[in-house]
C-alpha cells in the first residue's frame, strides 16, 4: 500500500510560512517525481498582519534564492533589497581607556598563516591602529565607505566577498507568495477557527471560517508567537529563556536615508541604556528599532530614549511596540505538527538568525520527510537537530552580554552578572581566558563557528580589559615576520579592492537595471561619504593606511612596523 504523504498544510503566511513553502517546493521538486510529491497548501489569515521587522539575513540566503530559481535582479527590485557584509556593533564595550568601541562581525575570515589562525597573530602582535576585522577582511572598510559587495556588471549571485541581504520583509513575503503559487502551492486566505485532533492526538482537521473543514495529514505551524497549533491545540510546553536573555520588548520605525545616495552595506547594532537598536539600510529607506528590557525601561521611557537617539529622523514618530516571546517550544515536531519560525521559538534578533533558522528547519524536515504514519525515530532525530540549532544561537547571543563591560546603566551590569549562560558557554569562557577559540571548542555550528567567536572576543577587546590576563605571554611561539609580511601584501590588496568596488547605491541601480537613467553611473560611486545617524563623519579613505596612489608611487612605506 502506498503510504506516502499526499498533502502538507502550512498554517500562517509571512516570511516563515512562505519561506517554508518555497524550500519545501524546491527540495521536493528536486528529489522526487510530481506523482510522488505531496501537495503543499498554505492557509493564511486575511486579518493578521505579519510582524514585518525581520529585514536582515545571513549568507545562506543567496544560495536559497538561487536554488529556488529566483532571479537576484528581480529579488532586488521587488523587495528593495541591499547588500549586507556583516554586522557593526557600536558602543557595546569600552576599551582600556574607558572609550566606547565599535567593531564589525564580517561575513569573511582571514586565511591561515603557516597553518595558524590570523587571530593568534593579531592577539600576539596587534596591527597598529587597525582592529582585528580591519586586518583580515575588507568588509569593515567597504561598509564604512558605503561600497557594494561586488563590481558592476557581474553575474547574479557572484560572491567575490561573503554577503547577505537587507530586505523589506512584507514585500519579500509578497514575492514568495507569487513564486510559490506559480509553482503550484495552493494559497487559501481564511481564518482557522478551531483545530481537531484524532484519537492518537494528531491534528486531523482544521475548521476554516469560510471553507469549513480542512483535512490534515501533516501540518506546519507558522502562526508566530501565538503558536496556534503547537501550543494551543497540542499543548506543547514553551521553554522560557528570560533567565538567559534580558530583552523582551521591541519597538520599530521606518525612516528615510540621511542621504539617499549613500547606503551602508552593514547592519548596525548600537547599544543604548537598556538594550540595543538595529539599523537596516534598504534601497529606499532604513528599518530601525530598539530591543530592550521591560524590567529596566517602561515602553514610554524606552520610546523617549530611542527617539532621542534617532534625533531629527524620529521627530513626531510613534514607534510600534512588539512584545517578544523569548524562548522555544520543548519539541518543534509533535505528533504530525512541526512548528517553524516564531511559533517554534525566537532568540532575539541580534544576529539576524530568524530566517536562517527557518531555512534549516525546513531543509532538515525534507531530510526526515515521513509517510502518513510518522516513525517516532524521524521525529526524535529532527527534534534533536533543532535542539542543537537553538543551543548554538542561544550560546552565541549570550556571549555578547556576558562579555560586555559597560557600567553606566544597571541594565548592562545585570545583563553581565545576573543572566544565566549555558553550561557549554561557561566552560568555553573559562578556557578562552588561556587561549583563543579553536575548531573543536564549538560542537555544533551552522552559522557561528570558532572564527566568529574569535571575532567577537577580539572585536570587544576583552583581552585588553581584564579578561584572560597575561594571555599573550601564554600563546604558542609565533614568528613576527610572518604576520607583518602577510599584512604588507594584504594592504596593497585592500587598497585595490576599495578602489575597484563601486558605490553601494550605484551597484544596486546596476542590478535593478536603472544605470541608464540620467544622472546615474560610476560618478556616483565617488561621492563623499556621509555620516550615519549618531556617528561621526569619516573621510573616504582606508583608516590608518596610505592611499592607493601613495603605495603605488612609493611615496609611503608599506611597512607600518
Amino acid at each position: 500500500m502506498n503510504n506516502r504523504l499526499r498533502k502538507i498544510t502550512i498554517v500562517g503566511g509571512g516570511t516563515a510560512g512562505w519561506m517554508t513553502a518555497l524550500i519545501l517546493e524546491t527540495e521536493l521538486s528536486r528529489t522526487s517525481a510530481p506523482k510522488d510529491r505531496p501537495k503543499i497548501c498554505l492557509i493564511e489569515s486575511p486579518n493578521i498582519a505579519t510582524v514585518g521587522v525581520g529585514e536582515a539575513t545571513v549568507p545562506r540566503m543567496p544560495k536559497t534564492l538561487r536554488q529556488a530559481g529566483i532571479s537576484e535582479r528581480a529579488f532586488f527590485r521587488e523587495t528593495n533589497a541591499s547588500f549586507k557584509l556583516g554586522v557593526k556593533f557600536c558602543n557595546w564595550n569600552t576599551d582600556a581607556k574607558g572609550n566606547r568601541i565599535d567593531y564589525v562581525n564580517p561575513f569573511a575570515h582571514g586565511q591561515l598563516l603557516e597553518g595558524l589562525e590570523p587571530a593568534e597573530y593579531f592577539l600576539r602582535f596587534g596591527n597598529g591602529d587597525r582592529d582585528y576585522t580591519q586586518s583580515i577582511s575588507p568588509h569593515d572598510d567597504l561598509g564604512r565607505l558605503c561600497k557594494g559587495a561586488r563590481p558592476l556588471g557581474q553575474p547574479e549571485f557572484e560572491q567575490r566577498f561573503g554577503y547577505a541581504y537587507h530586505l523589506d520583509a512584507v514585500k519579500f513575503a509578497g514575492m514568495l507568495t507569487k513564486v510559490c503559487t506559480k509553482h503550484g502551492v495552493e494559497h487559501i486566505q481564511d481564518e482557522v477557527t478551531s483545530v481537531e485532533l484524532d484519537e492518537q492526538g494528531n491534528v486531523s482537521h482544521l475548521m476554516l471560517e469560510q471553507r469549513g473543514r480542512h483535512d490534515v495529514e501533516m501540518v506546519i505551524d507558522c502562526t508566530g508567537f501565538r503558536g496556534l497549533i503547537i501550543n494551543q491545540a497540542l499543548g506543547e510546553p514553551f521553554m522560557d529563556y528570560s533567565d538567559y536573555l534580558p530583552n523582551d520588548r521591541a519597538m520599530a520605525l521606518q525612516i528615510d536615508h540621511p542621504d539617499p545616495e549613500k547606503i551602508e552595506s552593514l547592519t548596525r547594532s548600537t547599544a543604548l541604556g537598556a538594550g540595543w537598536t538595529w539599523r537596516v539600510p534598504l534601497y529606499n529607506r532604513v528599518g530601525t528599532g530598539y530591543v530592550f528590557s521591560s524590567a529596566h525601561r517602561t515602553d514610554d521611557q524606552a520610546a523617549d530614549e530611542y527617539l532621542e537617539w534617532l534625533g531629527d529622523s524620529g521627530k513626531g514618530a510613534t514607534p510600534r511596540i512588539i512584545p517578544m516571546r523569548i524562548g522555544r517550544v520543548r519539541n518543534a515536531w509533535v505528533k504530525n505538527c512541526v512548528a517553524i519560525g516564531l511559533a517554534g521559538g525566537f532568540i532575539e534578533p541580534l544576529e539576524s538568525t530568524a530566517i536562517h533558522m527557518i531555512d534549516h528547519a525546513v531543509r532538515w524536515l525534507t531530510e526526515h520527510m515521513p509517510t502518513r504514519d510518522i516513525a517516532p525515530s524521524l521525529r526524535s532525530r529532527y527534534n534533536r537537530q533543532m535542539d542543537k540549532l537553538y543551543d548554538e544561537v542561544l550560546e552565541f547571543i549570550c556571549l555578547h552580554y556576558r562579555l560586555g563591560n559597560r557600567t553606566d546603566d544597571q541594565y548592562w551590569i545585570d545583563a553581565r552578572t545576573e543572566m544565566k549562560i549555558p553550561d557549554r558557554l561557561a566552560e568555553n569562557l573559562e578556557l578562552w581566558q588561556h587561549r583563543l577559540p579553536m575548531p573543536h571548542d564549538i560542537e555544533f555550528a551552522t552559522l557561528f563557528d570558532y572564527r566568529v567567536y574569535q571575532t567577537v572576543l577580539l572585536g570587544k577587546q576583552v583581552y585588553d580589559t581584564g579578561y584572560g590576563p597575561g594571555i599573550r605571554d601564554r600563546l604558542r611561539p609565533l614568528k613576527k615576520p610572518i604576520w607583518f609580511q602577510w599584512w604588507k601584501g594584504a594592504k596593497v590588496d585592500l587598497a585595490q579592492i576599495l578602489k575597484s568596488m563601486p558605490d553601494h547605491k550605484t551597484l544596486l541601480r546596476d542590478i535593478r537595471g536603472e544605470l541608464d537613467q540620467p544622472g546615474f553611473g560610476m560618478a556616483a560611486a565617488m561621492k563623499p561619504t556621509v555620516p550615519m545617524p549618531c556617528a561621526e563623519a569619516v573621510p573616504c579613505m582606508i583608516q590608518n593606511m596610505p592611499s592607493f596612489s601613495e603605495i603605488e608611487n612609493g611615496q609611503k612605506d608599506l611597512q607600518l612596523f
